[in-house]
């Protein structure tokens, strides 16, 4: 049976709300109890991913377009304004967004604490397969909201997230500590690995578990276990460049190669018109130009070649993804933290290597000084921007541009304050909007969840 087939089934056996999960006889609503009908619950999921409609957990090219336009990469002051067309400005365009999103991350968490609290571990491939994709899901959504919910990693001390690993519809849990949060993340990702799930129709295969793992330890600074995590996959999945890179970037549908996970595997009419018209979007501004200068080799950079046109119009695929390449930069990066510079190095060459043609590797004298104009004025560990880390955060800038990192880059490095010009108004990205506010209505039933700094009042 495909996964269509399986979720109407499993559909129609329980109904629509999430509290008709909990349902009795004779009205014929009732848990899940067959690996079949929880692989529907996956399956549901999934199918958002393989055409583009996922705003979850990996997001698609409407969240990336949003997250462009949170940080400095696109210059809202020159763009083209035309009515009924909407293209957030800055981060505080889209307060009353996130509280949605909040919601929507925790419905994802329910129905894997659906699945974990109830499918049984026989031994079966298919048990096996459910049972790993719903303790990645879940990791997943928890990681997300560390990242969009939380402040940057400080302390382990400092407030993290809500955690709930049983279905219950009356549960008002206070926040955990962001160490606490951390471990249950890691504790979930190592379970899924433990799975081994290999078939790529689940996705979240063990290899993509890893891959979230890096992250997490590159987000909360583990800087030794990231570096172990992104070295064995970037063995395992080398980078590649030339026609190769272009294709698995500029493709609509296309993975492989060294991406581990995409958005939007297969078409259908609702997710190409979503997709075209991000693209539309993201042509109503331009790129800036000093992300643009940052390419200073220019045509022997592949980039260069094709992420905006002469107009600075951007023509990159808007590409919510997990690739290598970010795993190659996060080394760059753990390895100028840990003040191995000769190693730091050799990883940012590796990746300029496979993007510019007739590469000559930069040495720590070659470096470019630092700029003073950049938004960016201290690293992760709060110490002055250094030649060599300004070298690895520009690659970093370049490489995933239209992939919706930036804005996370630039709240993890300081969450510097910037503004941007649109429609005759001033707009502040103050450091507070870099951390989204936790939905009113639940801060207002639940007295351990204590709203974040910045929206004490938000109405």
């Amino acid at each position: 049976m495909n996964k269509i087939s399986i979720l109407l089934a499993i559909l129609l056996a329980m109904g629509t709300s999430c509290k008709k999960y909990l349902d009795v006889k004779p009205n014929g609503r009732t848990v899940p109890n067959t690996a079949e009908e929880f692989a529907a619950i996956v399956h549901s999921i999934l199918n958002r991913i393989d055409y583009g409609s996922d705003e979850t957990l990996l997001g698609n090219s409407t969240t990336v377009l949003d997250l462009e336009s949170y940080s400095e990469n696109l210059d809202a002051s020159v763009g083209e304004y035309k009515p009924g067309i909407s293209v957030a400005v800055y981060a505080g365009s889209h307060i009353n967004k996130q509280q949605k999103r909040y919601a929507d991350h925790y419905s994802v968490i329910k129905d894997c604490n659906i699945i974990l609290a109830n499918l049984e571990n026989d031994g079966r491939e298919l048990n096996s397969n459910v049972l790993g994709v719903a303790y990645a899901m879940r990791a997943i959504s928890y990681y997300n909201l560390l990242r969009e919910y939380c402040g940057t990693f400080e302390s382990n001390e400092q407030p993290g997230l809500a955690l709930i690993e049983d279905f219950d519809m009356e549960a008002q849990p206070a926040r955990s500590s962001y160490g606490e949060t951390a471990s249950f993340i890691e504790r979930d990702l190592k379970k899924a690995i433990s799975f081994q799930v290999k078939q790529d129709v689940f996705r979240f295969t063990e290899d993509v578990s890893r891959a979230y793992l890096a992250r997490l330890y590159f987000w909360t600074e583990q800087w030794d276990k990231a570096a172990e995590v992104a070295e064995d996959l970037l063995i395992r999945y080398p980078l590649v460049k030339g026609d190769e890179y272009v294709k698995l970037i500029q493709s609509r549908n296309t993975g492989g190669g060294n991406v581990l996970l995409r958005t939007f595997y297969f078409s259908n009419q609702s997710s190409n018109i979503n997709y075209e018209k991000s693209m539309e979007l993201i042509q109503t501004r331009p790129v800036t130009r000093e992300l643009v200068e940052l390419f200073t080799e220019k045509d022997q950079d592949i980039r260069y070649t094709f992420y905006f046109n002469s107009h600075r119009l951007s023509t990159k695929n808007l590409f919510a993804n997990i690739r290598t390449d970010e795993m190659c930069l996060m080394l760059a990066e753990i390895f100028t933290h840990k003040g191995d510079h000769a190693k730091a190095l050799s990883y940012l060459n590796m990746l300029r290597a496979h993007r510019i043609v007739h590469y000559k590797p930069l040495t720590m004298t070659s470096l470019p000084t630092v700029k003073s104009y950049n938004v960016i004025k201290q690293d992760a560990s709060g110490k002055p921007l250094s030649a060599l880390m300004q070298a690895v955060l520009n690659e970093r800038r370049k490489e995933l541009y239209a992939e919706g990192d930036r804005f996370f880059e630039l709240k993890r490095n300081g969450s510097p304050e910037f503004w941007v010009a649109f429609n005759g108004f001033k707009y502040t990205m103050e450091p507070y909007l870099y951390t989204y506010p936790l939905p009113r209505i639940d801060v207002e039933i639940s007295d351990g969840l204590v709203q974040n700094p910045g929206y004490e009042k938000l109405k």
